[in-house]
């Protein structure tokens, strides 16, 4: 990109109480990047994703952002709690309170009005946010992330129990948002047909196999890595110069 990274890891150890999970973690994430992180569910995904956002120190090595650094966090919609009977204007509004409840904004809720008009659901800003639909729910939460106007949008597991046509809508507002704002993503899944196609270069880590490796698709996708990521046999084919990724019977072997 030419510019300075927004974020960098050097040689970084992610790990809580000074224990590392996973070690030689290296990768930058510019302006206009958009970085997928794949692996199965207890991989350590999350580890590296509040290592990101600066909630849990480095065990080791370097991790440098660029000062003033803004991100929009995305969380699982599973670990919202429904007992708080917020409209979705107020769920959008938090993501214009930093920390201390100050307003990022001196109109928080123009800012929040603006941010459902630009994912279209500004008709539903009176609507209880638990009553809507998964789909809408998740689209709700990117534009809460995005009152701030964030250098980098992360979301974590952003499609989990949501139909086809939701899923492919949210990665279609997200891929569009990268490429019309430049504006730097991370998608973190388990799945890695969510990021393939989108994403400009994808990490892969299992902390049970001691994988990272980072790379654009067409590096980083193999048949021995996806069966060394997920521990199960995967097969990977070329047909007409793109992959195609199915789970294979152990008999085939990989």
């Amino acid at each position: 990109m030419g510019t300075a990274p927004l974020v960098e890891l050097k040689d970084v150890a992610i790990g809580y109480s000074g224990r590392a999970i996973l070690d030689r973690i290296s990768f930058r994430l510019s302006q206009g990047d958009f970085l997928g992180i794949v692996g199965p569910n207890g991989a350590g995904k999350s580890t590296l994703l509040m290592t990101l956002l600066g909630n849990i120190r480095p065990v080791r090595g370097s991790l440098e952002r660029r000062p003033g650094l803004r991100f929009g966090y995305v969380p699982q919609r599973s670990r919202l709690d429904p007992i708080f009977p917020l409209s979705v204007l107020d769920m959008v509004r938090l993501g214009g309170m930093g920390a201390g409840r100050f307003p990022l904004s001196s109109s928080p809720r123009r800012d929040a009005m603006a941010a459902l008009e630009g994912i279209g659901l500004a008709h539903l800003a009176s609507r209880s946010f638990f009553d809507l639909s998964g789909g809408q729910q998740q689209r709700v939460l990117v534009a809460r992330a995005l009152v701030r106007s964030p250098d980098v949008l992360v979301l974590d597991e952003p499609t989990a129990g949501m139909d086809l046509p939701s899923e492919r809508s949210l990665l279609d507002f997200v891929t569009d948002l990268n490429r019309k704002r430049g504006t730097a993503v991370i998608v973190v899944a388990h799945a890695i047909v969510l990021v393939t196609g989108r994403a400009h270069r994808i990490a892969l880590l299992n902390k049970d196999t001691g994988l990272f490796a980072v790379g654009t698709e067409a590096e980083i996708i193999s048949t021995e890595r996806l069966t060394d990521l997920y521990r199960s046999p995967i097969r990977v084919f070329d047909i007409e110069g793109e992959k195609v990724i199915r789970a294979a019977s152990h008999g085939e072997g990989a």
